[in-house]
């Protein structure tokens, strides 16, 4: 079997798509870097449009609301917004402290236990802490709190936020009282 191909560029349709494609412009005041360098320097950057999307989905997921009150719906926008400056600021100290350390997050994958990041995202992040759970008890008049332990990811990513690697188990040891509930007849 033989077959034959012949191979033309169609210069018109090439410009057309071209000037589909539109153009990007760069500046900067780093006069030493190449176009190169400063294209990938762009392109890696925090972008603060990744974040809103965060809204309009989910973990925050700012969507239709059934609420009547103007104040209402400001306090939820409000609301929202701050737990996404939160999201933003959790991903962020993890992937500056990554990069500072030159080091990459292994274990945040469901499933992976082997792959690695070096820009985690927050609902990764948050979804390693997800299986952190306490049970208060009381027994015989004494209340009792239980912490599951913690795993190497957990505790890494509470180095990687600066909190100390005791945090939860000081939470759970400062559960309040029980409330005594007396029946009255």
């Amino acid at each position: 079997m033989f077959f034959e191909i012949d191979v033309c560029r169609a210069e018109t349709l090439i410009k057309e798509k071209k000037r589909e494609m539109g153009w990007q412009v760069y500046a900067t005041n780093a006069l030493a870097l190449v176009l190169v360098q400063v294209v990938w320097a762009y392109r890696g950057q925090y972008r603060i449009e990744d974040d809103w999307s965060r809204l309009k989905g989910r973990p925050l997921g700012l969507t239709p609301m059934y609420l009547q009150d103007e104040q209402r719906m400001q306090g939820l926008v409000y609301l929202l917004s701050l737990a996404l400056r939160v999201l933003s600021l959790l991903e962020w100290v993890v992937r500056e402290r990554l990069r500072q350390e030159g080091a990459k997050l292994q274990g945040v994958y469901a499933g992976q236990s082997g792959r690695k990041t070096a820009r985690p995202s927050a609902e990764l992040l948050l979804r390693a802490m997800k299986t952190i759970s306490v049970s208060v008890v009381e027994v015989n008049g004494q209340t009792h709190a239980m912490l599951s332990p913690l795993t190497e990811v957990q505790i890494r990513l509470l180095e990687l936020w600066g909190l100390p690697p005791d945090l939860y188990e000081n939470v759970a040891c400062g559960f309040p009282k029980l409330p005594v509930t007396t029946s009255e007849p």
